[in-house]
Formats: structure tokens, sequence, C-alpha cells
């Protein structure tokens, strides 16, 4: 048998055995869509796998939970009662609330009252025994004021909830409220039914909302949530998946009529792309076991890059029929090669939404080569004039053989970029740019918070002891340095158990001292009042049966219920196991930072600020991808340099030039670098090295010079449009694409230049 044939039977039955494995991916995402397999719409997804200590991790994991599962409404409109009610039944009806936050104020007297004894608040604890008397007098004879003089004379209970409410929110018209200029704003606080990312449970709660809002037009509505968040970052990417996917498609198969002006070629070409997302998109499903809509609507720009090798091939065919395909291999494997080390090299970094983003890509841009290699040689070519006719005139942009103006000034343009970026390029690790919300839901959130003046959670202190006593004695040791902090505001707010639980040594000394009140002011009450005088031996005996008030009897109440977060329980640190617990803490200025810090001095006590740790693994994460660049650039200069040897510059300067072009203009734009700029510039890397690839392998190939601008302006159309985006790191990487793929095309001209009429140039030569 011949080589010829036997070569032919071989490529016939890897086409064979493509289709079957397209056919096995099809079989596989039916199943997968049959079963309902999970889509992600977190919007954390892009967050890096932070690792660190033990302690803090299991901290984290424990606020993620207090915080993910719970939503707050604000309501605000003519009679209140009927809106708070309508909203509570419209969100039981939805089944995405599983319970409200019901009258905890109302109830708290009832679940302290009898601890009362042993819960002494300021003023009363340092006032003497005649201050307490007139209390109790004032309290008797005050109208409105519902008075125990057996039970609770001095009104212990409602001292210490005052000061235990201390805050924003006020009972109003029997509900609870909180106050700005423009009068009461009413709570509708729950706990979710099922995850916030549950995209059931969001249309749910979603659509309850809109109802609320269709049937009082005029009442004001907040939101604050996690779900919220994950609601709108589901909504966009879905909107960017059609609107991004969809723009670039119909864009592209408008450049592409304009071109080859043939049905069936255009059908071979989108046919790759076709294959290669239908190999993708179950596989990525299967390996990561779900699917982010991110990835989905990153994987539209897909459609850009897997066309390229199609092009390749379709426009040689087309302008260079009688040419043997064996010729255009080459470039096509190299062109494989360095698309997949850009994608690739995301692997490295540990954020699982780049991951899975890139595994997606990868796989796709293998199964649409595959689709090429194996199938398109079976297409017959139809080439129509209009194509040679626009490669000819296209060809004409070429730089003669002596451009001494021309590369004179790309050198100068070239030596330029380089001081503008050594003297004014910045980096920026703001972490808006993982936050797919926009701003007037951050705003609406935020607005919820500084009505509520409660702590984000996002600093807060982790205090551990070998057993519960001894953690409420250093939580009260604590007080005196955060109190003074917020005061003098350093800090905006703080909360730990200990305000609530005071330690044993405490509830025994305030035990203490209202005994002595007992005995030495309850007497002068007594007999001012004209009360009965056995009343003192029976409100002393009541002291006697005062129980002892412990942190998981508060966490069952009503009102204590929010501080669970706060409550760690028992964890290992060290390799022993502790009593931990969390002390929240607000914005924080230089001067708290410092006292923070100083406060974590001794082992028991630590100190982590979720923004500032995330913010630093950003940076050290953009410094690993600037290494890949690097790696990746003089690792594939090696493998050209063995291949082109005093040609590799032709190679190079496509890619290189635009990865310059484009930090020059971020640096003259005053743009700080990000993770996700530098993501952009893998990828321009990657599709840049193509158009190097085949302008060096093809230098005077006006196929090959069409093949390079239509893959351009497809990659410009379908990364370009990237950088229309609402998600931040979306249009980072967009903008980055947008301005390097258009540098690429305009350095392509330089890297075909001073190759024709030079017999030095071993090159490929159409017609030869």
């Amino acid at each position: 048998m011949s080589e010829p044939t036997r070569m032919k039977r071989a490529e016939r039955l890897g086409a064979w055995c493509w289709a079957l494995l397209l056919l096995g991916a099809a079989l596989l995402l039916v199943s997968q869509l049959r079963q309902a397999a999970p889509l992600d719409t977190r919007i954390t997804a892009l967050l890096p796998e932070v690792r660190e200590t033990p302690l803090i991790e299991q901290a984290e994991r424990h606020l993620t939970q207090a915080f993910e599962d719970r939503l707050v409404l604000l309501v605000r409109g003519e009679d209140p009662a009927r809106l708070v009610a309508d909203l509570r039944d419209r969100l039981r009806d939805s089944n995405a609330v599983a319970e409200f936050d019901d009258g905890a104020i109302e109830r708290a007297d009832r679940a302290l009252a009898d601890y009362r004894y042993r819960l002494l608040a300021e003023p009363l604890a340092s006032a003497g025994d005649e201050a307490w008397t007139q209390r109790a007098l004032s309290r008797l004879f005050a109208p409105g004021v519902s008075a125990d003089p057996l039970g609770d004379p001095f009104g212990l209970l409602d001292a210490w909830l005052s000061r235990l409410l201390d805050g924003p929110i006020r009972p109003v018209e029997g509900l609870p409220a909180v106050d700005d200029e423009g009068g009461h704003w009413f709570l509708v606080g729950g706990r979710l039914a099922a995850s916030p990312y549950d995209m059931t449970l969001q249309r749910q709660l979603v659509g309850a909302l809109d109802d609320f809002r269709t049937a009082h037009p005029d009442a004001e509505l907040l939101r604050a949530g996690l779900v919220f968040h994950a609601a709108s970052g589901a909504s966009q990417a879905k909107r960017e998946i059609s609107t991004i996917g969809l723009g670039a498609l119909l864009g592209i198969l408008l450049l592409l009529w304009c071109v080859f002006r043939r049905g069936v070629t255009l059908f071979s070409l989108l046919l790759p792309v076709a294959c290669g997302v239908l190999f993708a998109l179950p596989l990525t499903w299967a390996l990561f076991g779900t699917l982010n809509l991110l990835t989905l609507a990153f994987g539209a720009s897909l459609i850009g890059v897997a066309v390229d090798y199609a092009l390749h091939l379709q426009c040689a065919r087309q302008l260079s029929p009688d040419r043997p395909l064996s010729r255009i291999w080459p470039g096509l494997w190299l062109g494989l090669v360095s698309s997949l080390a850009a994608y690739l090299a995301q692997l490295a970094t540990p954020l699982p939404g780049l991951r899975q983003m890139a595994t997606f890509a990868a796989l796709g841009l293998l199964g649409a080569w595959l689709t090429v290699r194996l199938w398109l040689p079976h297409f017959a070519a139809r080439p129509h004039p209009v194509t040679a006719s626009l490669a000819e005139r296209l060809d004409r942009l070429r730089l003669p053989s002596r451009a001494p103006l021309s590369w004179g000034l790309l050198t100068l343009l070239g030596v330029a970029a380089v001081a503008v970026i050594a003297m004014r390029l910045t980096t920026s690790n703001d972490l808006r740019q993982l936050n797919p919300s926009p701003a007037s839901l951050i705003a609406e959130q935020q607005r919820v918070q500084a009505l509520l003046q409660r702590p984000t959670g996002s600093r807060y202190l982790v205090v551990t002891a070998d057993h519960e006593d001894e953690l409420l004695e250093r939580l009260e040791a604590l007080e005196a340095p955060l109190a003074e902090l917020h005061e003098n505001g350093h800090l905006t707010g703080y909360r730990h158990l200990a305000r609530a639980v005071p330690s044993p040594a405490t509830q025994q000394a305030n035990l203490a001292r209202v005994r002595q009140a007992y005995a030495h002011a309850l007497p002068p009450l007594i007999e001012r009042a004209g009360l009965p005088m056995h009343l003192q031996d029976a409100a002393v005996e009541l002291l006697d049966a005062a129980p002892l008030l412990a942190i998981d009897e508060w966490l069952k109440m009503p009102l204590g219920r929010a501080d669970s977060m706060l409550w760690l329980g028992r964890v290992a640190v060290d390799g022993d196991l502790r009593s931990a617990s969390l002390v929240v803490l607000g914005d924080a200025d230089a001067v708290a930072q410092r006292q923070l810090a100083r406060l974590t001095s001794v082992p028991h006590v630590h100190y982590h600020d979720r923004l500032a740790a995330l913010s630093t693994h950003l940076a050290d994460l953009r410094d690993t991808i600037a290494l890949w660049l690097i790696a990746a650039v003089a690792g594939l200069t090696l493998l050209f340099g063995w291949r082109y040897r005093s040609r590799t510059w032709r190679v190079l300067l496509p890619p290189l030039g635009a990865v310059v072009a484009t930090l020059a203009l971020f640096a003259v734009l005053g743009v700080g670098l990000t993770l996700f700029h530098l993501l952009g510039l893998l990828l321009v890397l990657g599709i840049g090295l193509d158009a190097g690839i085949f302008s060096t392998e093809h230098p005077e190939s006006p196929a090959a010079w069409l093949a390079i601008s239509l893959s351009c302006a497809s990659s410009l159309l379908a990364f370009g449009l990237l950088a229309f985006s609402a998600t931040p790191a979306l249009h980072y990487l967009g903008m980055t694409c947008l301005v390097g793929l258009a540098a690429t095309w305009a350095l392509v001209p330089f890297a075909r230049a001073d190759t024709r009429d030079n017999p030095s140039t071993p090159a490929i030569r159409d017609g030869r």
C-alpha cells in the first residue's frame, strides 16, 4: 500500500473517530441538561482561594454561612403596617423566605426576664443607693411605664435592653424601624429558603418584589443581601451571553459573507466553531461539576478565535486551490500550540472561575482545530471572484523593500512606548474588579448598612480561650479599647458576645450589687411609695433563684439569633480544642488599624482584614501572571528560534509589539494594570503569535495576509465586545484585547516586509 493511500485511510479513520467523540459529547450534554446539572451564578467565582491559618479559614466559612442566607428589606410609604404585611405575604407566598425575624424586640423582655438580676447596665452599676431609689420612684409614678415593684422595682431589665438595643432600630407603630431625614424605614428581615445562588429562588424573590413594586408604586424599597447581588450577576451574565455572543456571531457572519460570498464556505468556517463549543461545553461541565454563567459569557468570545484555523485553510484553498494543504499544517499546528499555551497558563492561577474559563476555551480551540484538520479538507473549494479581488487589494498594505522612514518611526514609537511604560505605568488592586453588581445595587446595600449601623464583617477579631467563661472575660477586656476607638471616630462600630452575655464573674458581681441595692435602696422606696413592708422579703427571695445567662441560652432567644454569627464554638487551635468567638468590626482608619494590631500582641487575639488580604493576594496573582507572561515569551522565543532562525523576530514582532503598545496606552491614560489586564495580554500574545507565525511561514502569500486580517477582525469582534461588558473583569480583559489585537494587525505588515524579491528568504511563495 502506497504512502498517500495509508495517509488517506488514517485521515478518514481520524475523521470518524472525531465524529464519534462529538457524538459522545452531544449525548453527555443532553444528559446534563435533562438532569438539570447545576449552573453557577456566584459572583465570587473569580475570587482567589486565599490560604489562611486554619482558625481564620473556619471564621471565614462561618461568616460566609451567616451572611449569605440572610436578606434585609427596608420599606417606606403611607400606611406602613399594610405595606409591611403585604410585603411579607408576597415573600411568604413566593416560598423564597424560610422565616422572618418576627417579634425580636417585643419578646426580648420576656426571654431575659429571669436573668435581669445578673444583667446590670450603666449608669446603674456605678450609681449610689439614693439614685437607685429615685429611679424606682420615678418609674413607679411615671405615666405609661409598666413598673413591677415586686419582680423588678428598679427597672433593671429596661435599663439592660436600652443598652442592648442602643442602635438605630426602634419600634414604631409596633414595627421595627430606622430613621433618616425622610422619615421612618420599616424593617423586614429573614432567612432564605435555599442558597442565594439558587436560580429558582432568585426568580421567585425578584418576582415577588417586582409584584410588590407594581402594587405599591409610591412605596420606596431598599434591598440588602447576597441573594440580590447573585440574582443581578446571573441576569447580567445571561444578558451578556446573548448580546456579546450574538453580536460577535452576527458581525463575523457579515464579515465572512462579504469576503467569501458562498454559503458552503460560510458553513465550513462556522462548523469548527460549533464543534468546538459542542466539545468544550459538556466536558467543562463534567470536569468542574458545575458551569458558571461567566464562563459562558467569556466562552462566547471563543467564536473569534476558533474560526482562525478554518480561515487559514479556506483562504489558502480559495486563492491557491491547486496548492497542497500540507504546506499550511505546520503553521496551524504552531498556532494551536501558542494559543493553548496562552489559555492554559491561566490554569496555574488559584482563581476557580478563570480556570474554568481557560479550560472551556482550550477545549473549544482543540475541538475547532481537529474539525479543521480532519473534516474541512473534504469540503470542495468553490472560489468566488470577490475573494481574490479583496485579497489582492489587501495585499497592497505591505511595506516596500526599503522603507527607512516607516522603520524609523516604528523604532521611535517603540522606544517612546518603553519609556512611558517605565515611567508612568501603575498597577491597581481595586476589589471592584471582582464585583459585577451595578453601582445602584451597591449603593443600595451601603445605604441599608449605614441605616442599620451594622458592621459588614470584612474586618474582625477572633478571640480564643480554653473555656467559655475565660472567653467572655477576654471579650470584656477588649471593650474599653474598642469603645474608645468608636467614641473618637476611628472605628465605626463593633459587636461581640460579651456585650449581651457578661462573663460569669461579671454576672456574679452584678448580682452582688443588686443585693446591695435591695438592702439599702429598696426600704426607702417602700416607705416613700407607701408599699406593703412584706414586699421587700418577697423581692429579695427572688434574687436567690436568679439563673446565670449562658451563651447557648442567649443564642436561642429571638434577640440573640443575630449574634449566632459571632459564636464559633469549639474549634481546633494548634491541635487543641478551644472556645472561639468573633468581634465584628466596622470601618477602621489608620489609627484604629494600628491599635487593632497592638491588640493582637497576645496569642489569643487574631485580627483579619478580609479586603486587605484579598487585595494583597490579587497583587501577588498579578505578579505571578506577569512572570508567566515573561516565561511564555522566553519559551516561545526558543521554540521559534529553533524553527525560524534569523526570522524569529518576524514571529515575535506582532504579539510583543502589541503587548508594548497596549501597556503604553494604559500608561498614558493612567489606567492601573490589574490581574485581568494581564490575562488579556496573555490572549493577545496567543492570538498575535498566530499572526506572526503565518506571516513568517507565508510572507508573500495574499491568502495568509487575508486570513490574518480576517482573524484579527473576527477576534476584535469577539474579544473587543467584551469591553462593553458590565462585569469589570471581562471589561478589562476586553479592553486589553481590543487595543492589543488592533496593534497586532497594524504590525503584521512590518513582519512581512523585506521579503519580496529577496532570494535569501527561505519562504514558501504562492505560485512557486
